[in-house]
């Protein structure tokens, strides 16, 4: 887009020859007025909104530094040139006051202004540039932010309300859908561009996150009333129609609680199961309903088979073979069902067994929307069945430790010094480090960075975002840092562990 200029000068031979001697447009510039004294150029910068002004200084009635103070708060962002023939150090200190770009003295020389007008676009673009790369980190805080409330349980005693305005994700009400293709097992970047269009041509105010398997669309009201469904069914339905094949779509309830993001997501996940059982819906969207009246649907039989699976559940690698048998057989041996089935036996079982949300046991419910043959669900449960035998009340840790633990967990992306987290608990640094050292034999530190990796781990999964974007989303401004503990820690680099995911 080309700058716009506007020219402030009494002299009209000075505006003739600027207009008619520089070759504007060979600047990327346009010329959107000129004005003869400094009331009719305020009228002109404020309807026309110039990235540069060229101005004269002493004019009739209003001077070009009284003009320019007048609308500085309105364009703040505008370059000013002063082009005078006077060199008083007054109109030089008040010039600097008010921001000017540069000062040239009369009679004017071409070749000068389009050097200080070239200068001006070169910082313009920089900023411009600048102010772009900003957002998008931003954007990308806002996604690493979501995804750390969307996978962790411990929300109770954080200030939650505060991460989402952080965020730019607070609204009086919101609602969750999870979009899954069909047969694919993590959604393509064809699927996601397609999706992402269809969420801009609906206009709704939305955040899209790819977590394990699927889209996880976090959508924000300004009102509780009861127009939300029409709005989640008009999106579901033009999603589904732009996709070539079966799209799933759940979606939860209407939640106004900022705690209530985790319980959203499961019942969208919920709807979604619901959605991928009932293989003969043709419609697009599926509602959370707390009591689902199966009858005689697929659902029934799935949930019948679960409940006998579960109430037999033997917590061995023997038993973890004879279910994956058995659920790859309920399945009928398609993936996505397979995913569904997984998942819901796994949240049906660690129910039952009240278990805890340790670390452990969430990264075993990770691995189930990966799973893709026999051996996979054996392997996946295997795991899970071991989370659940080494999970006791609390891990034996201290309420200080699991708090501080919890509050690591939920602030992963942010910047997390162990000063300002001893100050929040009320504790001193030094007793914080050796509390939390001597109960889990890990440091404050390195928790910080397992937490940090977490949220890496789900944002490569998203093909949207750049290896450089997560590194910087999860609070590293320098990318070989993040590089180097990413392979640390995971024994690979982040482009291999995307690579990995695709596989």
């Amino acid at each position: 887009m080309q700058a716009k200029v506007a020219i402030v000068e009494d002299n009209p031979i000075t505006i003739r020859s600027l207009l008619k001697t520089i070759d504007w447009a060979s600047l990327d510039c346009e010329i959107v007025g000129t004005a003869t004294d400094g009331v009719s150029g305020r009228e002109l910068l404020l309807s026309t909104r110039p990235n540069i002004l060229l101005t004269d200084i002493r004019m009739p009635g209003e001077d070009g530094l009284d003009m320019l103070e007048s609308v500085r708060e309105e364009l703040p962002d505008m370059k000013v040139i002063i082009i005078t023939g006077y060199d008083h150090f007054q109109y030089a200190s008040r010039a600097i006051k008010l921001s000017v770009f540069d000062y040239i003295l009369k009679p004017i020389q071409n070749e000068e202004v389009i050097r200080t007008v070239c200068r001006a676009l070169d910082v313009m673009r920089k900023q411009q540039e600048k102010d772009v790369a900003i957002s998008q980190v931003d954007v990308f805080k806002t996604k690493a932010q979501l995804l750390s409330l969307l996978t962790n349980d411990s929300h109770a005693g954080q200030d939650v309300g505060l991460m989402l305005e952080e965020a730019n994700l607070r609204a009086p009400a919101y609602y969750l859908m999870i979009i899954q293709p069909d047969g694919a097992q993590t959604p393509e970047m064809s699927f996601m561009d397609e999706v992402d269009e269809a969420l801009s041509r609906c206009a709704i105010n939305a955040v899209s996150v790819v977590l394990y398997d699927s889209l996880v669309v976090y959508v924000m009201r300004g009102d509780t009333g009861d127009a939300w469904q029409k709005e989640a069914l008009a999106t579901a339905d033009t999603i589904g129609r732009a996709m070539p094949g079966r799209t799933r779509i759940g979606i939860s309830g209407l939640k106004t609680s900022r705690h209530q993001i985790r319980q959203a997501y499961q019942q969208a996940r919920q709807a979604l199961w619901a959605d991928t059982m009932n293989r003969s819906k043709a419609h697009h969207g599926t509602f959370f309903h707390e009591e689902e009246p199966y009858g005689d649907s697929p659902m029934t039989e799935m949930r019948r088979k679960l409940d006998e699976l579960i109430e037999h559940a033997e917590l061995t690698p023997e038993g973890a073979q004879e279910a994956a048998r058995t659920l790859i057989e309920v399945s009928g041996r398609q993936y996505s069902y397979l995913r569904a089935l997984v998942s819901m036996y796994a949240l049906m079982l660690t129910r039952k067994m009240a278990c805890p949300m340790t670390d452990e046991m969430d990264r075993a419910m990770g691995r189930v929307w990966y799973v893709s043959n026999e051996t996979n669900v054996s392997q996946c449960l295997e795991n899970l069945y071991a989370a659940i035998q080494g999970s006791s009340p609390g891990n034996g840790y201290s309420l200080l430790t699991k708090s501080v633990l919890d509050y690591i967990r939920l602030h992963g992306a942010e910047t997390l010094r162990l000063n300002e987290v001893a100050d929040k608990y009320h504790v001193s640094s030094n007793y914080l480090s050796s509390l939390i050292r001597k109960e889990t034999g890990v440091t404050f530190h390195d928790h910080v960075l397992c937490a940090k990796m977490d949220i890496a781990h789900t944002m490569l999964a998203d093909p949207r975002i750049l290896v450089e974007e997560v590194a910087r989303a999860v609070g590293y401004s320098n990318y070989i840092s993040f590089y180097n503990t990413f392979k640390r820690i995971e024994h690979m680099t982040p482009t291999e562990y995307r690579n990995k995911l695709e596989i």
